[in-house]
């Protein structure tokens, strides 16, 4: 299997704007509500882009898939196609992954006690970068009692482009990863048995009480 390969874009960033903790009784749930300022540097971007993949933003063969992961699940990739060619900024850029029905929202599990699902995102382009607002759900397994701040795993907040390759002689092969462009660093931290590249956003559980979330509940892998 080929190792993915990731690299930090200077000008990629993420800032928390707000956020609140509240319990869905009808769900058995508890879920969190944030919103963050997604931002990037265009021009670097197509730079690091073109290094990976020639020509990246002119051939409509071509994807990209947003890495969200705290935030939202993206179900797909998007080709350039039409766009191939038209993205000179950051608006033109986010028109290719904000649309809330390419996210999914169902519940799932990763084979412990825990399900989740993340609610469909909402994103708005506000100056040169995309305000994203999204809500998470967590719940136990059916018959156990209702889940508790204490329960709730480990979150972090990914920001994070897969650059694809398109195949010009393959017609209905899927476009091949080259290059995930993120905010953070490169190199792994310990977060409490938790492995994350450094500098990722992460909620501070312990801190956590149902109402607002504010920046001091947004620590820094370091």
């Amino acid at each position: 299997m080929t190792r993915r390969v990731y690299r930090k874009l200077p000008g990629m960033e993420m800032e928390f704007v707000s956020g609140k903790l509240e319990r869905d009784a009808g769900e058995r749930a508890i879920f969190y509500e944030v919103t963050f300022d997604l931002k990037l540097d265009f021009l670097n971007f197509r730079v690091m882009a073109n290094q990976f993949i020639a020509n990246y933003l002119d051939n409509p063969i071509n994807a990209i898939r947003p890495e969200l992961t705290g935030l939202a699940y993206h179900y797909s990739y998007n080709y350039f196609f039409d766009a191939a060619g038209n993205i000179s900024n950051n608006p033109s850029l986010f028109a290719l992954f904000s649309d809330p029905g390419y996210y999914m929202d169902q519940w799932a599990s990763d084979g412990g006690p825990i399900e989740r699902r993340y609610g469909k995102p909402s994103f708005t382009v506000v100056g040169n970068q995309l305000r994203i607002t999204i809500r998470q759900y967590f719940r136990l397994d059916a018959g156990a009692p209702p889940i508790e701040i204490g329960d709730l795993p480990f979150i972090s907040f990914e920001w994070a482009l897969n650059l694809m390759e398109g195949h010009v002689d393959s017609a209905g092969v899927a476009p091949v990863t080259m290059v995930v462009l993120m905010y953070t660093q490169e190199d792994f931290v310990d977060v409490g048995g938790n492995n994350v590249f450094r500098g990722t956003r992460y909620l501070d559980n312990p801190a956590l009480s149902f109402g607002p979330i504010t920046a001091a509940h947004i620590l820094v892998a370091s």
